[in-house]
């Protein structure tokens, strides 16, 4: 079976996949949050998901995929995501994933606005995006007028810049921007397990198969998109182009998958959280079953 080939890159905190496989520990998790976030008392994390889709029920409207979405014990909820590309739309992208986690959460019948829950929208990002040097920005509704009024609306944005300043931030939010720049960091017990994690994901073959298909798929996307921006009054033709080249490269994932000994379960698995908001389920499923014929 043919699989990508591996070129050896390594694959360091700022790869999708591999940021998701590091923040999968609670304990970690809850440290990074704890750094962004002092002044906030997290004693535990529940419910912590990776690559969360929060799907719309109108077929029409842009989904939207979560890297890391988590609850602490007081019920507050944060969506961690990692950008690696400045598209210029940063505040925007924050303001639509907010909606759809409120959209998420949404109140029950009996339930006030009281009962809403607060939300942190947390952006690390490998660019300047409000261009100020800083290395942490936080944004928050403030009155025109008088900035001493704050619109309590419970929602928080938050934007680590990876090559913002370090000086006179603490020690762990100098090693966060380290973690996220590769650079070498000692004395920390977190950071040190968060090192040894991205080591082993980087010898795990079977990880960095997963990490390369991934990385395949999204290449794909991005020339099909080059494409669909170049073939003006082909619309139709371009989408099929689209789903053509997304059946390819799930077939492609699965002969990956199965050349390195991954079950068909844990195959299926990882197909239905990647392509289930483009594919319909049932056909992922089925070409897994003409693949074993």
């Amino acid at each position: 079976m043919k699989t990508t080939h591996d070129t050896g890159k390594f694959y360091g905190f700022t790869e999708d996949k591999v940021f998701g496989w590091v923040m999968e520990d609670k304990e970690f998790c809850k440290f990074i949050l704890e750094t962004i976030l002092p002044n906030l008392k997290i004693s535990d994390l529940q419910d912590l998901r990776l690559q969360e889709g929060l799907n719309s029920r109108d077929p029409h409207t842009k989904d939207v995929r979560l890297d890391v979405l988590v609850t602490d014990q007081a019920g507050r909820v944060y969506n961690i995501e990692m950008q690696n590309a400045d598209e210029h739309n940063l505040g925007k992208r924050m303001r639509y994933y907010l909606s759809a986690m409120d959209a998420h959460n949404t109140l029950r019948k009996g339930e006030t606005y009281n009962d809403l829950k607060e939300a942190y929208v947390i952006f690390l990002c490998n660019f300047d995006y409000p261009q100020q040097g800083q290395l942490l920005y936080s944004f928050h509704t403030y009155d025109d007028q008088d900035r001493v009024y704050l619109l309590p609306t419970g929602s928080h944005f938050i934007i680590i810049n990876g090559k913002g300043k370090r000086a006179g931030q603490s020690q762990d939010l100098q090693n966060l921007a380290k973690l996220m720049n590769g650079e070498k960091i000692t004395g920390s017990q977190q950071f040190d397990y968060a090192q040894k994690k991205i080591a082993e994901i980087n010898l795990n073959p079977k990880r960095r198969a997963q990490i390369m298909n991934y990385e395949t798929r999204l290449l794909e996307r991005e020339q099909y998109g080059e494409a669909k921006g170049r073939a003006e009054g082909i619309n139709e033709g371009v989408k099929t182009g689209e789903l053509k080249a997304t059946l390819a490269s799930i077939r492609k994932n699965i002969a990956g998958y199965r050349a390195f000994g991954i079950s068909d379960e844990k195959i299926l698995e990882r197909l239905l959280a990647d392509y289930s908001q483009e594919i319909d389920p049932q056909q992922i499923k089925e070409m897994m079953a003409e693949r074993q014929e």
